[in-house]
């Protein structure tokens, strides 16, 4: 057993209970306009024990939610880039510990940024090599949600979105860096975890999309997860919603043929582009709960897959909390929030919501489709709260 689950005991979720009070929330916050739809389903044991399908799939047209359509999964893309890069590292194309530097020369010579008059400037060079594990574990310091992050996102050139290759060049060559690699906590949107697409890119000789699809999607039977969708794929795609100005209604929002709105379609990024169905992605998470496997279908070693609940940016290291550390692509919790210390998982912009529980043997994930809103915070908190609830005394 995991050191952190030592003395606890499983407890079994009272289905009728979960199903009774979820969907009721549910129903709740479409009929307040809060959200337009979601898509529930937790799994005790691999065993489904929830599954709601409720709401508009497009509030102007009244089409409603069906269990096949497809949601943008925004950051839950994260883990998945996660798990590729372990695949990776199980390959033998790199280590966790390699340097950048030694595939994308250019990281050898970053400096450390600071805000002067409304404007990101170098301050000094980064004494510290950034590593595989900075990138994947949001302590790299590299385009965060900050000030000297945000700042430089404003001025990315269109040519940097043509790969992600071309992403880590860009960035090795053009970006400041909020701190130095393994000295900070800082959510890192989407450069971070282009930059090992592009590296797993330039070591696999392949595409991202076409790596994913032969040693993740393809054996997982992942047939709706993807980059790019097909027209058929375009059609069950679930409209994203944005709260009218009064908080009475809903507006859709128009994003054409974009998976995630701030880039062009061909832009396969391993931070915040993919598209998937809720059972796809209750596979993908039901594979993370079994230690790199899935119904006898092996991803990674179980010594492998181990390494991406590891906890990378310590108690003490500035920006993080006490209660809550950065595995590889997904949030830790060590205590002190409604889901038990060694759990697991990470959100989406559009709403997107998913945890693996191995104290209690539980995979849950809630897919809606909002602009901006809640994101994991409100939802996904309370969804959490509300499984958690469900628990046999």
């Amino acid at each position: 057993m995991d050191p952190v689950l030592q003395g606890f005991i499983m407890r079994e979720l009272d289905a009728a209970k979960l199903q009774k009070t979820m969907t009721r929330k549910v129903k709740k916050d479409i009929e307040s306009h809060r959200i337009a739809c979601a898509a529930v389903t937790v799994l005790q044991h691999g065993e489904t024990v929830l599954s709601i399908c409720e709401g508009e799939k497009n509030h102007d047209t009244g089409e409603k939610l069906m269990p096949r359509d497809i949601f943008r999964l925004a950051s839950m893309t994260k883990p998945v880039t996660a798990v590729a890069a372990l695949i990776g590292v199980q390959n033998g194309l790199f280590d966790l510990n390699d340097r950048i530097s030694d595939y994308f020369p250019r990281f050898l010579d970053k400096y450390i940024g600071k805000m002067e008059n409304g404007h990101s400037v170098a301050v000094r060079k980064s004494e510290k090599e950034m590593r595989l594990f900075h990138l994947l574990s949001h302590s790299n310091g590299l385009l965060c949600e900050d000030d000297v992050g945000n700042d430089q996102m404003k001025y990315i050139p269109e040519f940097a979105y043509e790969s992600n290759t071309m992403m880590a060049e860009y960035a090795s060559a053009n970006v400041l860096l909020s701190f130095e690699p393994g000295e900070g906590s800082a959510y890192s949107a989407f450069a971070g975890f282009d930059v090992i697409a592009g590296l797993i890119e330039k070591k696999s000789g392949m595409t991202y999309a076409e790596f994913l699809k032969k040693y993740l999607f393809d054996p997982l039977g992942m047939k709706d997860t993807t980059f790019i969708p097909t027209e058929e794929q375009w059609s069950r795609m679930v409209t994203v919603h944005d709260v009218s100005a009064y908080k009475n209604d809903f507006i859709t929002v128009n994003l054409g043929r974009h998976t995630f709105e701030k880039f062009p379609l061909h832009f396969t990024s391993g931070g915040a582009s993919l598209v998937g169905t809720l059972e796809d992605y209750a596979v993908f998470a039901e594979m993370l709960r079994g230690k790199g496997e899935y119904k006898g279908i092996k991803i990674l070693d179980r010594d492998v897959a181990e390494l991406m609940t590891k906890c990378y940016v310590p108690k003490g290291t500035p920006g993080r909390d006490d209660y809550t550390g950065w595995g590889l692509g997904v949030r830790l919790v060590e205590g002190g929030q409604v889901l038990p210390a060694g759990s697991f998982g990470w959100s989406g912009a559009y709403g997107t919501h998913f945890w693996v529980d191995p104290e209690n043997d539980i995979t849950a994930i809630y897919l809606k489709s909002m602009r901006w809103y809640d994101c994991g915070e409100g939802t996904g908190y309370e969804f959490e709260k509300t499984v958690m609830s469900a628990l046999k005394d």
